[in-house]
């Protein structure tokens, strides 16, 4: 509504661009790139614990670092490297059994009851 009204307001060569001036495919496919990605944080938050969105998060940014890396040319810093590992080193011990360790495993029956992780995603 805003910039509809400041549309009105303007004058001069920006009046007689056209409401969406320079929106191509590329700003497009960001958009809903941007869109998927906050439904897919939606699910997660949803289906799965904070702790689990905040390691994906992490690794997306290496992810998303590193292909800027090979398809922007961007330089790799000493900092950004000891955070990667810090990251990854993060997820992995998050995600496994770390061996020699002295607690014993309980094993816990699966749980049937819980309607709501059984419903799927979309419907």
């Amino acid at each position: 509504v805003i910039a509809i009204l400041n549309q009105y307001r303007m004058t001069g060569a920006e009046a007689e661009k056209e409401f969406m001036h320079g929106f191509d495919g590329w700003v497009w496919a960001v958009a809903f790139l941007q869109a998927g990605g906050g439904l897919l944080v939606a699910a997660v938050i949803k289906y799965a614990d904070n702790v689990l969105k905040g390691l994906a998060t992490g690794v997306s940014v290496v992810t998303s670092t590193l292909c800027s890396m090979v398809l922007f040319g961007t330089p790799l810093t000493l900092q950004f490297s000891l955070g990667s590992v810090v990251i990854l080193a993060s997820v992995f011990f998050f995600s496994n059994d770390i061996p020699g360790g002295n607690a014993k495993s309980v094993e816990q029956k699966p749980n049937n009851t819980d309607v709501e992780m059984q419903k799927p995603l979309i419907t």
